[in-house]
């Protein structure tokens, strides 16, 4: 975007100097007794400046404006960030407008009316003039009767009645040039509202709410395309997930009649081999006992046998 063109500065400010030049040449001409028309004057020019200080906020916070939108970065990350240049009674309107809603950046707040009312307070002088005059006209024909006195006696009121419309030019002359600045820096608002249209539409695109929902539809589309795709990647997926199952449970239940078959020829070797151990054990015991139990038989035979030789003897003595 361009900056304002000087020929707009300098008529700007040509505009507010012929306005206000016009005021204070009307109140010098009050200034010899004239009071309550050169009170509305300063009350003009008042107005006037009251108006021309509003149009020189508006249009520094246009400036301000157009220098942010000049300096938006190409990678510009987070919108806040550059909002923080946008003067302040401006950056609610250009989020809004950023983010889609059609709002209009906010024009003068009471000049409108300042305009209007510089005429209103010009005419108000002129009335007021024009009753002053012509209570004077009525007090000089009522004092007197001769033509010559009463000439004299009107001249006056008639020349203060000329002075009295002074008020009506400073009043519109104010107004005419404060609706010229309002005008000329309305249109700058207009050149930087358009300015701001151009970058949404593209360095502030991608924070717009039309961009946002665009992407969100896209987005949407294309995860129905890919729908059908991760459907029949995860039949295929549950296909192979089932036969892994199947593959694992056959495999579970071969390595299970495999631990019972070697489980069970495990037993039954140990069962032959403490049967063969129990054999030995007890014929061994046996033996052992045999032979431990067979001196005490033999002695206790020999023991049987001399007891009975020995009842043998003494039943043959007796």
């Amino acid at each position: 975007p361009r900056n304002e063109s000087p020929m707009n500065r300098n008529l700007s400010l040509f505009a507010f100097t012929l306005g206000l030049l016009a005021v204070v040449w009307v109140a010098i001409g009050y200034l010899d007794g004239h009071r309550l028309a050169f009170s509305v004057s300063c009350i003009i020019a008042v107005v006037y400046l009251a108006g021309a200080l509003e149009m020189r906020r508006f249009h520094a916070n246009t400036a301000a404006l157009a220098a942010a939108l000049r300096n938006i970065p190409d990678d510009i990350g987070h919108l806040g960030e550059w909002l923080q240049q946008v003067p302040v009674a401006l950056q609610n309107t250009v989020r809004l407008r950023i983010e889609g809603e059609r709002v209009a950046l906010p024009g003068p707040g009471i000049t409108p009316y300042l305009v209007g009312l510089l005429v209103l307070l010009g005419m108000l002088g002129t009335f007021l003039g024009m009753v002053m005059t012509l209570n004077g006209a009525v007090i000089a024909l009522e004092t007197t009767t001769d033509l010559q006195t009463i000439r004299s006696s009107l001249a006056a009121p008639v020349k203060g009645l000329g002075v009295a419309f002074g008020t009506s030019v400073a009043g519109v002359a104010a107004s005419a040039m404060l609706g010229l600045m309002s005008a000329l820096y309305r249109r700058a608002r207009l050149q930087a509202s358009q300015v701001l249209d151009s970058r949404i539409a593209r360095e502030l695109r991608g924070f717009s709410g039309a961009q946002q929902r665009q992407e969100a539809f896209q987005a949407v589309q294309e995860q129905a395309r890919t729908m059908p795709a991760l459907v029949e990647a995860l039949q295929t997926m549950m296909a192979q997930m089932e036969r892994q199952h199947r593959e694992l449970h056959e495999r579970m239940a071969s390595e299970q009649q495999r631990f019972h078959d070697d489980a069970r020829g495990s037993y039954a070797a140990l069962a032959a081999a403490v049967d063969v151990s129990l054999k030995d054990s007890l014929i061994e015991s046996a033996r052992l006992a045999g032979q431990t139990i067979q001196p005490v038989v033999a002695e206790t035979m020999a023991g049987i046998a001399r007891e009975s030789i020995e009842i043998t003897t003494e039943t043959l003595r007796a």
